[in-house]
């Protein structure tokens, strides 16, 4: 085997571990982040893990189905019905599931990601309150036009709420 001459930036390294240095000394889990404890006194008491981080909603909620394949998006596109609000646009497409999807779009024209992720959440949130009068068989794309950046609460459910029901997406008493 032929040996590869020496360059300036190698270094010769020795293959052994290393012996382990006296009073080397590693943490228990406890102890990492806590200061040490004073002697005479009682620890204090952790706190109580949350529960929720919103007070009325536990499993009993409705979750919302959504629309994720591209394939879904493209059908809505193709052969979907369209309804119209200054706020947002839908598209609605007839289908035989038991449940009710939806797909959010949200372009770049309404602003930065954050201004976009919170208009996604606030359009869910609208519909996860709506939900329990949906109708069974519907995929729905909401896409949401620049003025729903600045609409206030009520402005966009009411939007929501009536672009829904002329789609025939949405049906009954909400509460």
């Amino acid at each position: 085997m032929e040996r590869i001459p020496d360059t300036p930036d190698e270094a010769d390294l020795s293959a052994e571990e290393t012996p382990p240095r006296q009073g080397a000394r590693l943490s228990s889990t406890d102890e990492v982040g806590r200061r040490p404890a004073s002697p005479g006194r009682a620890p204090r008491p952790r706190p109580k893990a949350a529960d929720g981080l919103t007070i009325g909603r536990g499993t009993d909620t409705p979750r919302l189905v959504m629309l994720s394949r591209p394939q879904d998006f493209a059908a809505l596109q193709g052969d979907g019905t369209s309804r119209s609000h200054p706020l947002l646009t839908a598209r609605f497409r007839r289908t035989d599931l038991e449940t009710t999807r939806f797909g959010l779009s949200t372009g770049r024209a309404l602003g930065g990601a954050v201004v976009r992720n919170r208009v996604r959440r606030r359009l869910r949130e609208a519909l996860r309150v709506m939900a329990p009068s949906f109708q069974p068989g519907w995929d729905v794309l909401i896409i949401a036009r620049p003025s729903i950046v600045t609409a206030d609460h009520a402005a966009m459910v009411g939007a929501l709420r009536r672009i829904l029901t002329k789609g025939g997406a949405l049906g009954g008493s909400t509460s």
